[in-house]
């Protein structure tokens, strides 16, 4: 069984369609083939992108998907944690990098493209691998 850490994006796009490979990890977690984790700091950041981009009218759904969470990072990171991994990805990505390392999570499953799928990162052989919500489907179903 994989601990997956979501980021914002996972949420936002889980919440918006019910189809696709965001959604389809927590149907996983729904059967409990999965563990699911995430910190506050991605769920505060997919909540105001579900309300500014499409409404408050998705936020039940938005909150059903969080009730899955197995844990939440709640913790401030430390400085040396930031000063460790702050080459490695922009500013406002550090946190979900360092929450999901924090949390030993196997995989950090996200839709940002260019800020996590890039040489420097898949170099650095960190201890969590991050892949996109199809190649974590495809992985496992491989």
């Amino acid at each position: 069984m994989y601990k997956l850490f979501l980021d914002a994006n996972i949420f936002f796009a889980a919440t918006y369609s019910k189809t696709g490979g965001s959604r389809a990890i927590f149907e996983l977690a729904k059967n409990k083939k999965h563990i699911l984790v995430s910190s506050l700091y991605a769920i505060k950041e997919a909540k105001l992108n579900i309300e500014r981009k499409v409404g408050v009218e998705f936020l039940p759904e938005f909150y059903k998907l969080v009730s899955l969470l197995n844990q939440i990072d709640k913790e401030a990171h430390s400085t040396d944690l930031k000063i460790k991994y702050q080459d490695l990805i922009i500013e406002k990505d550090l946190p979900i990098l360092i929450s999901s390392i924090n949390q030993k999570a196997d995989f950090l499953i996200t839709l940002d493209k260019k800020d996590f799928k890039t040489t420097k990162l898949e170099k650095a052989n960190l201890p969590t691998k991050i892949l996109l919500p199809g190649e974590y489907l495809q992985m496992i179903t491989s």
